[in-house]
């Protein structure tokens, strides 16, 4: 049996009050559609997820790379005097939820999972317009939250975890990024020929041919393959890290468009990697199959990524 899209405490307290199909893998992709199909809107509320952090937010913009949101809490309840408290007939959790406006910030893109509800514009607006140091009116079926009675209310701790979570999440790990038309230097430019394959095969842990690879810049050094090249070389781990080729900005937004999330969480359990290795390979591996296939044209990248993806599914199918 597949693990509930939302946390099961949250179905438990919605069975308290409404059926939670709404909340159910089906009734998310009766609501959303496909995932690898969803478009991003104002006004929907996403689980953002790394590792063992898990968030509900409610998105009040968007831009390339990342959303500005709001944290939104359904238990263990809180509230401080910027947040709003809205009741459980105005969303699909059917349970009390809290918006904490006093904590809208940005939060990537590549640490959205599942959209699991839209909410209306009145809300959606009171918590903009407050997050910007506004005063609006409370909308219909909903009230503003208070002040926690002291420093050691529940409240105060619930709001430390979510200023703690929000920190984890913007910590996610990103695609690097090309800015500008800085040149990058090869691995194998910089090592001038030093040390031999071996050596640097060994501290890797890679055969031959991979290390060829990624002394062309073909492929990227991996995480924790910037600090064995320093320690084998003598080089500095920054020096290294510079000769890891960034990603078009444009295939960076592709590749971290939540559409994608499920899409990198398999490939990496098929290939036992993380989930930041996979899409960090699967980034490169669009690259080149661009390169192959455009010259020097501007690709178009989601198609491209979605090409790549299609012949590795292909392949894994056939293996």
């Amino acid at each position: 049996m597949s693990e509930p899209v939302v946390p099961q405490r949250f179905l438990d307290l919605a069975a308290a009050v409404r059926a939670p199909k709404e909340l159910s893998a089906g009734g998310l992709r009766a609501r959303f559609g496909d995932p690898a199909e969803v478009r991003l809107a104002v006004g929907q509320v996403w689980r953002a997820r790394w590792e063992e952090t898990s968030l509900l937010v409610l998105v009040l913009a968007i831009t390339d790379r990342e959303v500005n949101a709001v944290p939104v809490t359904i238990d263990p309840p809180g509230e401080d005097a910027a947040s709003l408290v809205v009741d459980g007939t105005r969303t699909a959790f059917g349970v009390e939820s809290t918006v904490w406006a006093g904590l809208a910030g940005p939060v990537p893109l590549r640490v959205l999972d599942r959209v699991v509800d839209l909410w209306e514009p009145d809300l959606v607006a009171w918590a903009a317009e407050t997050a910007d140091g506004g005063a609006p009116s409370v909308p219909a079926g909903a009230r503003q939250g208070t002040v926690p009675a002291s420093v050691f209310d529940p409240s105060e701790e619930v709001r430390a975890e979510l200023e703690d979570d929000l920190d984890a999440l913007r910590a996610a790990p990103g695609l690097p990024e090309a800015k500008g038309t800085e040149k990058v230097v090869s691995l194998g430019a910089l090592l001038n020929g030093l040390p031999d394959l071996p050596v640097l095969g060994a501290a890797l842990g890679v055969p031959q041919p991979e290390v060829m690879r990624i002394l062309r810049g073909s492929v990227p050094l991996k995480p924790g393959q910037v600090e064995a090249v320093a320690s084998a070389t003598g080089l500095s781990v920054d020096a290294v890290a510079k000769t890891v080729r960034p990603l078009p900005a444009a295939l960076v937004a592709a590749a971290e468009h939540p559409r994608w999330r499920e899409t990198w969480i398999r490939r990496a359990k098929r290939l036992g990697v993380s989930e930041e290795e996979a899409r960090l390979s699967g980034g490169y591996g669009t690259l080149a199959l661009a390169a192959r296939e455009t010259g020097g044209a501007e690709p178009d990248w989601e198609g491209r990524l979605r090409q790549f993806l299609r012949g590795e599914d292909l392949a894994g199918s056939d293996a």
